[in-house]
């Protein structure tokens, strides 16, 4: 029962319950064993050893949730949070429309905690962003240039619902597990399972589930499922896109690149590529997590398993 225990007490490091079939869908596989005591086929199982840890007072439930004993607050903060972040995903769809016509651009996904409708009323909105191959720099330049001119980037005097644009990949590039700073990276494992699609051109987010089949070593539960499609606007006058990128100023890659390092903050490039992933820029990667906290949480959840 100890996988139960160890997937309850990572989500209340972020004040959210889970409801019984959660609890089986977001089952951590701490070990990396090929197989659980809790396959598919036998969700009963889990459910009578949940209702067990019920009876030991070691997990309580209410309301359809289970939590940590006296940690009954969440619920409520849980549902809030549900209202709030379907209110900021509509945000999100409005600008993943506009940043669609961005030449280049082949898949936008919320990402963090909004992913997976836990985000709090003061908290951005985070986007990551598939480029076409070869393509990063200029999708970055034309994502933010727009995002700015529309009032729409984060700073100090405004961050809630802002637009946080600070992580891009190539087509060629979806894998996430290169991006992994423990063995295992039990958050990243959540963050990259919990993307939500908002725009995918040419099948992107289909490939983006195929090359992230890396999760099910951790996740054996886990599938992403058709309903995160309903999140999914439509591509709409692609004909327009592609006028758009015949006509791109004639600017190569490299006026993209250059410019944008030479404006990049000194502690961003001072951190890039360093051991611990938080800010990786290359021509297939560009990941500026300068408050990345994986190995933080990572900590927290190995002292209480």
């Amino acid at each position: 029962m100890n996988e139960i225990m160890m997937t309850i007490k990572y989500f209340d490091l972020f004040n959210y319950p889970l409801k019984k079939d959660e609890v089986f869908k977001w089952l951590f596989n701490y070990q990396n064993i090929k197989t659980l005591k809790y396959p598919s086929e036998n969700s009963q199982k889990l459910f009578d050893d949940l209702a067990c840890l019920v009876r030991e007072g070691k997990v309580a439930e209410r309301a359809g949730y289970y939590f940590l004993p006296s940690r009954g607050e969440i619920i409520k903060i849980r549902e809030e949070r549900e209202r709030i972040s379907l209110k900021k995903i509509s945000k999100a769809q409005r600008m993943a429309m506009i940043l669609g016509f961005v030449p280049g651009v082949k898949m936008i996904a919320v990402v963090s905690n909004l992913g997976y409708l836990n985000a709090d009323k003061d908290a951005d909105i985070d986007l990551f962003i598939v480029a076409e191959k070869g393509k990063i720099w200029g999708v970055r330049f034309w994502s933010v240039m727009l995002m700015k001119i529309l009032g729409q980037r984060p700073n100090k005097q405004a961050i809630k619902d802002k637009i946080c644009l600070s992580y891009y990949v190539t087509e060629d590039n979806l894998n996430l597990e290169q991006t992994t700073v423990a063995e295992p990276d039990i958050h990243l494992v959540y963050l990259a399972a919990q993307y939500l699609p908002l725009y995918s051109e040419d099948e992107m987010w289909e490939k983006y589930v195929r090359q992230n089949g890396w999760l099910k070593k951790y996740l054996l539960n886990f599938e992403y499922t058709d309903e995160l499609k309903k999140f999914i606007i439509k591509p709409r006058l692609l004909w327009l896109k592609r006028i758009i990128t015949r006509t791109e100023l004639g600017f190569e890659q490299r006026f993209y690149k250059e410019i944008q390092l030479r404006k990049m903050a000194a502690e961003l490039k001072q951190a890039m590529n360093q051991g611990d992933k938080k800010v990786i820029i290359n021509d297939q990667m560009l990941k500026l997590h300068l408050n990345d906290r994986r190995e933080e949480i990572n900590k927290m959840i190995n002292k209480i398993i």
